[in-house]
């Protein structure tokens, strides 16, 4: 389903969500700081994704489609709450269609909640870089850096920015040692 779907990560870390969705024919951006090693990382594990697509004994005709789509995969800094002009770009750059500017049609932020004082930003930039009709996935496990409740804030000031929301149930999973606590 994600066959020419416009997605971006913001926050990436290594870009897992990313690669998974390259490699469902999406046109992918991923993002994350402006910090020179984070850049360089996610671009080789785009590179190292792209090869596997390359090198995998897919069909050829499923191959060259995805190799085509994986192709015009995309990494870029991004600060929360920045212009998103270079994200955009970025999209838009590797676009067949010249016609107009494209937004997000998906956009994932992994794990990105844990730090609150930058929730109005990391809404900010989304705001900004989702179609009309694109759908936002933010997940996110308790950390224990912060307050549970100020983490849980993000349901309210993305409703405040004016989204619609929805709050899936949590999801307890099972620590992975026993010193570990539960929230984790």
């Amino acid at each position: 389903p994600l066959q020419g779907v416009c997605f971006l990560e913001i926050g990436a870390g290594a870009g897992v969500p990313s690669w998974a969705a390259m490699k469902c024919g999406a046109h992918v951006v991923s993002t994350d700081l402006s910090d020179t090693d984070r850049i360089r990382c996610l671009a080789e594990c785009a590179g190292r994704n792209y090869q596997q697509i390359l090198h995998s004994n897919a069909p050829d005709d499923k191959k060259e489609t995805l190799l085509a789509n994986a192709s015009r995969t995309r990494v870029c800094p991004h600060d929360w709450g920045s212009s998103v002009d270079g994200v955009v770009q970025a999209l838009n750059s590797a676009s067949e269609s010249k016609e107009k500017q494209q937004l997000f049609d998906v956009i994932i932020a992994a794990d990105c909640c844990y730090m609150p004082w930058w929730h109005k930003e990391m809404l900010e930039s989304i705001y900004n870089l989702l179609s009309e009709g694109g759908v936002t996935i933010v997940a996110f496990a308790l950390h224990g850096n912060t307050d549970d409740n100020d983490v849980w804030k993000i349901v309210d000031r993305a409703k405040d920015r004016g989204f619609c929301v929805e709050a899936l149930d949590s999801q307890q999973l099972s620590p992975p040692y026993a010193a570990m606590e539960s929230k984790q």
